[in-house]
């Protein structure tokens, strides 16, 4: 692994936000139960419900009832890693960039509530280019220059740029994703994880599995490199 800096918000208050359960587990698990570990507390804040996620579910469900297990997911693995408080909120899933004020408005009193030292969420690529990804990470960028303290994006591992849209255009079932070449943000801050404690976190989001397969379409040396540090990248608020 290049050489970076030790993340400077573990042990420290931080604020999670996602735009889809199970976001938390893929991009930060690791974080999050290490910084619980080490004194800190991190509370999740999830723009969605995940309602669209129907793509490796082997019977339809309702969007309500998708609704609902999904959001039993999230609390389950936030309780196993040792999250603080849980925030869901039913912006639509798929049309997030649609409703950036009002979620905006509403995330924004929950962080002068949470009072976080830390923001982390995501950066101009939405780290797959989703677009809700990145329209979660343009609102929680907003509400870290309203409270003046600092942004963290999730970054994949140091040299996966070049490889990495192909491997994750394969898992692109269903969704709205940015179109044309990704610019990846290169991470300059990274966190050691548990292998095993981000296994289990994964496990947790059953319904976005296709079996026991938690990394469909990734090759061996990314699923190496995903379970064995999280990424980082300080981003200008």
């Amino acid at each position: 692994m290049e050489t970076m800096r030790e993340a400077p918000f573990l042990g420290h208050k931080i604020m999670l936000f996602t735009a889809h359960p199970d976001d938390e587990s893929y991009l930060a698990a690791g974080t999050i139960y290490e910084n619980r570990r080490r004194g800190g507390r991190t509370d999740l804040v999830c723009a969605t419900c995940g309602g669209k996620g129907s793509s490796h579910l082997r019977q339809p469900l309702r969007a309500k009832a998708l609704k609902l297990l999904r959001q039993g997911e999230l609390r389950r693995a936030a309780k196993y890693l040792g999250a603080g408080t849980v925030v869901i909120y039913d912006f639509p899933d798929g049309k997030l960039s649609t409703r950036e004020t009002p979620l905006f408005e509403k995330a924004l009193r929950i962080a002068q509530k949470l009072k976080p030292e830390y923001i982390l969420s995501f950066g101009l690529d939405g780290i797959t280019g989703h677009l809700d990804h990145i329209a979660a990470g343009r609102v929680a960028r907003k509400i870290a220059a309203w409270l003046s303290i600092p942004f963290y994006a999730f970054a994949l591992p140091p040299k996966f740029g070049k490889n990495a849209q192909k491997w994750l255009v394969s898992r692109r079932k269903k969704g709205s994703y940015a179109k044309g070449k990704l610019q990846f943000g290169k991470p300059d801050t990274a966190v050691k994880i548990r292998r095993q404690v981000k296994l289990r976190a994964l496990r947790f989001h059953a319904s976005q599995m296709e079996g026991k397969n938690l990394f469909t379409g990734y090759p061996d040396y990314a699923v190496r490199a995903l379970l064995s540090h999280e990424y980082f990248v300080r981003m200008k608020v």
